[in-house]
């Protein structure tokens, strides 16, 4: 499950991160939506006073692939506690011309402003699964073919939509994403949390890039991970590891230090790695090309 075929993709895709194309950035189409349960006493315990007064709605913006015949797949892009960076831009186009749509929503607006003031992962899985029904409601997207793919918190939170209990509780008798692809998605808080659920993944793939020298320990915790799922759950995930790589590897800017209590010593180092990049964006392409049958 989960394993990268398509070869002959990987050279489109490759041309794709180093080509500029022709003609104008694609344009997002702005959607609003609140998160499920909005208003119920449910959804003001989680987002406390985060969320404000009345009622909270949070946005993406929609991306379409100019040239793939509809219903086309997609993916909710969720972005790290930065918000909304270059990250998205990185993936935006070579996924577009692979076929598939993509949704990436802004939860950071409104919400929290840092790492001191982030809300749990879980406040954002009501969001996570309101993006998903926006996406089914839509005649350009297959319903049934949609994934879930982000940066750091935005990993973490993709890790939680994979759980059969927060399927259960968001989106009831409801099918959740196809697929997952996330990149440094702080296993060790994941892992704690998600053997104290006593939750069951739902089965479907899952892809996690990580570098050895990440400062929230994903060098020791992704491998952890992977092997906890193949012993205890009989589940195969995808790992994709960058030695001397660290978290944020594909976010294009200066090296940047943080305070951040997830990370280790309490201290966030992000530093761009451009071979890191690109390379993940030839394998998270060709996973979600093949996970989400985009043709």
């Amino acid at each position: 499950m989960g394993f990268i075929r398509h070869t002959g993709w990987l050279a489109v895709a490759l041309l794709a991160v180093f080509a500029l194309r022709a003609g104008a950035a694609p344009q997002g189409t702005r959607i609003e939506f609140a998160p499920l349960g909005e208003g119920s006493e449910h959804s003001r315990h989680r987002l406390g006073h985060h969320g404000g007064g009345g009622t909270h709605t949070v946005y993406g913006n929609l991306y379409l692939p100019e040239k793939a015949p509809a219903p086309v797949p997609a993916i909710v892009l969720i972005h790290g506690t930065m918000g909304i960076d270059q990250r998205g831009e990185l993936y935006r186009q070579p996924l577009l011309d692979a076929g598939i749509g993509i949704f990436e929503v802004d939860f950071k607006t409104g919400i929290y402003r840092g790492p001191l003031d982030r809300p749990k992962p879980d406040t954002f899985l009501p969001m996570a699964f309101a993006a998903l029904k926006e996406l089914r409601k839509l005649p350009s997207i297959d319903p049934n073919r949609i994934g879930a793919m982000g940066f750091s918190l935005g990993g973490n939170i993709t890790l939680r939509t994979a759980m059969e209990s927060n399927v259960k509780e968001w989106m009831g008798d409801e099918k959740g994403f196809v697929a997952f692809a996330t990149f440094y998605p702080v296993c060790n808080h994941f892992i704690k949390d998600f053997e104290e659920s006593g939750s069951k993944l739902t089965g479907g793939p899952i892809i996690i890039f990580y570098g050895t020298e990440d400062s929230y320990g994903e060098g020791k915790a992704v491998p952890e991970l992977k092997e906890l799922l193949a012993t205890k759950y009989n589940f195969q995930v995808t790992t994709v590891e960058y030695k001397g790589a660290t978290h944020g590897f594909n976010r294009d800017a200066a090296p940047m230090w943080y305070p951040d209590p997830a990370a280790n010593n309490m201290l966030g180092h992000t530093k761009w790695d451009p071979d890191a990049a690109h390379d993940s964006v030839i394998k998270v392409v060709a996973f979600l090309r093949e996970n989400l049958a985009a043709k």
